[in-house]
């Protein structure tokens, strides 16, 4: 196996694919000086729109006509990568409160 064979093209152009990546360059960087200020949702909001982008361009399929949704699913993975994260923050704040 070679080192450049973790992800592929054709992976990264599927939903867990995407999910996936959105996911780790959100952990990544999100400490960053200027993205630190972004909120979390927003900014994976973003990294998913540009991973699905690129990846429409990088095997031949991009068309404006698409946009939209890739705009629509764009959020689709921006609320599945945020979800988790979202449900046991809020799960553990109301518990601290019933106390």
């Amino acid at each position: 196996m070679e080192i450049n064979e973790f992800f592929s093209v054709d992976y990264i152009s599927t939903f867990m694919g995407t999910v996936v990546v959105t996911m780790l360059m959100v952990q990544f960087l999100k400490e960053l000086p200027g993205i630190k200020k972004i909120p979390t949702r927003y900014f994976a909001f973003i990294i998913a729109f540009l991973n699905i982008l690129i990846c429409s361009i990088l095997t031949n399929t991009f068309n404006f006509n698409n946009l939209y949704l890739m705009f629509i699913n764009a959020m689709l993975i921006t609320f599945t990568t945020t979800g988790g994260y979202d449900f046991s923050i809020n799960t553990i704040k109301y518990e601290n409160n019933i106390k």
